[in-house]
């Protein structure tokens, strides 16, 4: 019988500054914000800690794990037992992150994930680094002879890199993402906690002093009770500018740090991504397993000729964590021109310049029109006792965004079948392709409401296992019925013959 293995020795160490670490911030604030409000109950919440403290040690020490022949077992729990047996094959990934310290002891956290729950089925923090290449190799050993027959398509060759972005590529990727503005509002949190922004908050605001913030003075000038204060505009125009100048600046330096070294390789049937300067992080695709594929086009990918590309993997719900939120990106950037060579070898299914997208409902672009001239009275119609006849100004710009929103919208729409999956396309200022294949659809379903009866139209709808709350989904609207009614059974029929997979 295979003995059972334990986790390194150091590992009660990392686990408890897991737990310790979620305190640190709120330490900081109670130990700077205690003079000023008064040392009271908040300060002695502190030593809550130790308990979780104790309870981190108690789960390092009583953690096992073994191989057996076609599954791995884990035990945890001292006074409640708990033991968990994972076959090989409902192993989805297995992904390690390595911070600084992790690297300098040789160890790694690792994640087992399965096709199913929000969490991980299990989290080793912390293995060897030679006890977590061990577990990829069993674990992965017979994976793609067991799938080989899953699919027709060709695996990408193994020992060569599908996708490797240089540190101008994760630069200019910073610059369309924008992240910088997590780090402007947690800063901002902190300044306001610790009473800094007072000073300027009197200044625009006019807390103290009436009459000297800018925000009173321009809403007595829109009511007639003074002039534009210009100069004080100017310099609020100004202090947003700079202010988004400095988020983008920010997410420019922070990118190649998070996303430092960003490699995509093929592993067997799976894609294997590393990434990460202070915390190198090494999470697995499984190729096999992707449930849609999205790609993301905003105004500035255009611009440069980028795109992005997202995968959806059952069982990606443990987004909170790392590898997970980071596997999501089968490519954070890549240029346009390498993108068909990407889905080429990725997902055959999409393959876009092979695809014939076809339009939306002659009517849809009054559905549309209609729906946001609606929006934009609503948004109008708050500032009709304030702006007065401003707000004549402010409406009629409304209408012509909602119009011109309303023709792109339609414009850029389209849905398409291939011979493996079903693509549709949206958006016009952020465009999103989504593309799901057959052998991974759970439902299908037509909607029709209301105002879809009356223009005899409907919408059908593809769930899969991996889509999340904010996911561009398969969800075509604005479809005629017949031709809604022919997709359904078109695509339920595939779905149906397809063995479905994870």
């Amino acid at each position: 019988m295979p003995s059972d293995q334990r986790l390194h020795p150091l590992s009660f160490l990392f686990s408890v500054g897991k737990e310790l670490r979620g305190f640190a911030l709120p330490a900081i604030l109670v130990l700077f914000t205690a003079d000023r409000a008064g040392w009271d109950w908040q300060v002695w919440t502190l030593p809550l800690a130790v308990p979780y403290t104790i309870v981190a040690v108690a789960r390092c020490v009583s953690f096992r794990y073994r191989y057996e022949a076609n599954e791995m077992v884990i035990r945890t729990g001292l006074v409640f037992r708990n033991e968990r047996h994972i076959p090989y094959s409902r192993i989805q990934n297995l992904d390690a992150a390595q911070n600084v310290l992790h690297r300098l002891f040789g160890v790694v956290e690792v994640r087992v994930e399965t096709g199913g729950g929000e969490e991980p089925e299990a989290t080793m923090r912390v293995l060897p680094a030679a006890a977590f290449e061990e577990m990829r190799r069993r674990v992965f050993a017979d994976r793609g002879r067991a799938e080989a027959p899953a699919d027709s398509a060709a695996s990408p060759a193994p020992g060569r890199t599908l996708l490797h972005l240089p540190t101008r590529e994760l630069m200019l990727c910073g610059l369309i993402e924008n992240r910088g503005f997590v780090v402007v509002a947690a800063a901002f949190g902190l300044v306001w906690e610790l009473g800094l922004l007072d000073g300027f908050v009197d200044e625009m605001f006019g807390e103290r002093v009436s009459g000297r913030g800018v925000v009173r003075q321009l809403l007595k000038a829109l009511f007639g009770r003074g002039g534009l204060p210009v100069d004080r505009i100017a310099l609020t125009l100004a202090a947003f500018a700079g202010l988004l100048l400095l988020t983008r600046l920010i997410s420019m330096a922070w990118a190649p740090v998070r996303l430092h070294g960003f490699r995509l390789t093929p592993e067997g049937e799976d894609l294997r991504t590393e990434l990460g300067l202070l915390t190198r992080i090494t999470a697995t695709i499984p190729r096999r397993r992707i449930q849609t594929l999205t790609i993301l086009e905003g105004p500035l990918h255009r611009l440069f000729g980028r795109a992005s590309v997202r995968v959806e993997t059952a069982g990606a719900g443990a987004g909170d964590e790392d590898g997970a939120a980071q596997r999501e990106w089968l490519a954070p950037i890549v240029r346009r021109d390498d993108l068909p060579d990407l889905l080429r070898e990725t997902l055959p299914e999409a393959d876009l310049a092979a695809v014939a997208w076809q339009p939306a409902h002659p009517r849809a672009f009054g559905r549309e029109l209609r729906g946001s001239m609606l929006v934009a009275v609503a948004v109008s119609l708050p500032f009709v006792a304030l702006l007065k006849w401003w707000d004549l100004a402010l409406l009629a710009a409304l209408l012509v965004w909602a119009f011109v929103s309303a023709r792109l919208y339609v414009a850029c729409f389209g849905w398409a079948v291939t011979e493996g999956a079903v693509l549709f396309r949206s958006g016009w200022l952020w465009r999103e392709v989504s593309v799901a294949r057959f052998a991974k659809i759970q439902a299908v379903s037509v909607h029709e409401s209301p105002f879809d009866r009356r223009t005899a139209m409907a919408r059908v709808r593809v769930d899969t296992a991996g889509a999340g709350i904010s996911s561009h989904r398969v969800d075509i609207p604005y479809l005629p019925r017949e031709t809604a009614l022919g997709l359904y059974d078109l695509l339920a029929t595939q779905a149906a013959r397809t063995a479905f997979r994870w």
